[in-house]
């Protein structure tokens, strides 16, 4: 059972590291102005818009960009904390990871409905 923790703690260290780099730097514009952007960045969300045909991304409706705050303040702060949570074998992972899920799974339903 000690190996199987270890190995779910090590599958969501490097998802949580992931998400703690691409809300910022990839998800932030679509909620921010892209100045603020280096411009290889705004290039590959293009690339990334035209490639896959992401309508979200592209058109920016308004209840997208809000659940872009929602993940920029909320979810990706709780990321932060799981990644340390992970990294210093605190008590608290099992909330933080509680929290980010729901947040997670109510964000992704409004998506599909």
């Amino acid at each position: 059972m000690g190996a199987f923790v270890k190995l779910l703690d090590l599958l969501l260290f490097v998802y949580f590291f992931f998400i703690a780099i691409v809300a910022p730097l990839f998800d932030g514009q679509t909620a921010l102005p892209n100045h603020m952007f280096h411009p290889v960045l705004v290039d590959l969300k293009s690339w990334y818009t035209q490639e896959y045909g992401d309508y979200l991304v592209s058109e920016k409706p308004h209840f997208f960009v809000g659940l872009i705050w929602l993940e920029l303040l909320f979810a990706w702060p709780l990321c932060l904390l799981s990644l340390y949570a992970i990294a210093a074998a605190k008590s608290w992972l099992n909330t933080t990871c509680l929290l980010y899920g729901v947040s997670t799974l109510t964000a992704m339903v409004i998506n599909f409905v």
